[in-house]
């Protein structure tokens, strides 16, 4: 039974942490609609890779959703170390950002948008005890 409560303890945790997040809201908004892929895993899906908590949302065809999304993420930006910013015609395309800690977590967000024929955005949640670099390292590492 403790063993229970802790462990819905450290998921209410780790929940409240991305939530305190205006990326929370894309999730949230985009997450359930037709055409849109969410994924969001915790626990022991994710122990081999070191990670607490994987988040991702890629969104295709929503000029709408990819300006929501940026606007979100600019608000989460106070505070939060860029690793990495892509810009093209002065609009993030890629963009790395190391958050505040959340307890001993590490957070990451991770957004990449593409404009080929059509536009799609992909934005990821990252959380960890492992530092930013490894968890780059892990998730960028050619396969």
């Amino acid at each position: 039974m403790l063993t229970f409560l802790l462990m819905l303890f450290l998921t209410l945790g780790s929940i409240q942490a991305q939530n305190d997040l205006f990326i929370s809201k894309v999730f949230d908004t985009y997450g359930k609609r037709k055409g849109v892929i969410m994924v969001d895993l915790s626990g022991e899906m994710l122990e081999n890779y070191k990670l607490n908590r994987f988040k991702s949302i890629t969104i295709k065809n929503d000029p709408d959703a990819a300006t929501f999304a940026r606007k979100c993420m600019e608000r989460d930006q106070a505070g939060a170390k860029k690793i990495k910013e892509v810009l093209s015609n002065g609009i993030p395309t890629s963009l790395y950002l190391q958050l505040p800690k959340s307890g001993s977590e590490n957070r990451l967000i991770l957004y990449n948008e593409s404009r080929n024929n059509e536009i799609q955005i992909t934005l990821i949640y990252i959380e960890s005890k492992e530092d930013a670099e490894s968890i780059l390292k892990l998730l960028l590492r050619k396969r």
